[in-house]
């Protein structure tokens, strides 16, 4: 009886933790800043639209967008551990348009401009660039990160900290944007954003 229950909670811990991918694990840590979350938004907007003439730092492709879609959407059809919290299964995301725009306007401005904060150069916060795109929301949250080269890295980095994993793994959420953007003149060079958010 008590090797039944022993394996019952081996497999359930194997379960838990599987959100999270045993490849690229030789690749240095990288930054990934606090995840940002936020809720009842009234869709206005003060922030002014950045300055982006003449950036040359690439944005994301089709494929990249469609693979961290996939990673995230992996980790959400399971139960994940985020941290000490265990969250389970939730319904998977949706890539949408705008929050790819916005997503991918802060990943580009950070690669361009060598920073790296969810707070954009001229004060914005996640929610305010969502607005910008034409995103009506009443949740919104954002991931960032830097440094990582693939996109599964980039997942994972987020997965093994407890605020990206938690954003990740959030049933609030519905739809996702993604970005990157890259500088070879950048300090980190690879600059990664998921913004998150369910519409009004």
């Amino acid at each position: 009886m008590k090797i039944t229950y022993l394996l019952g909670v081996f497999a359930l811990l194997g379960a838990v933790t599987a959100c999270q991918s045993d490849r690229e694990t030789d690749q240095s840590p990288a930054p990934v800043a606090s995840s940002i979350y936020k809720e009842s938004g009234n869709g206005e907007t003060t922030a002014s639209a950045p300055d982006l003439a003449g950036a040359r730092a690439a944005a994301a492709t089709t494929t990249q967008q469609q693979e961290v879609l996939t990673y995230i959407n992996q980790a959400r059809s399971k139960p994940c551990q985020c941290g000490t919290k265990v969250y389970p299964a939730v319904p998977a995301l949706a890539l949408n348009a705008q929050l790819n725009a916005a997503s991918d306007k802060h990943a580009v401005d950070m690669a361009t401009y060598n920073y790296f904060s969810h707070t954009g150069r001229d004060g914005s916060q996640p929610w305010d660039r969502m607005t910008r795109e034409g995103y009506k929301w009443r949740a919104a949250g954002e991931n960032i990160a830097a440094g990582y080269t693939t996109t599964r890295a980039v997942v994972d980095g987020w997965l093994k900290s407890p605020g990206h994993c938690q954003n990740i793994m959030s049933a609030n959420f519905k739809e996702v944007g993604v970005g990157y953007g890259y500088s070879t003149s950048s300090s980190y060079k690879h600059y990664w954003v998921t913004d998150f958010g369910t519409k009004l």
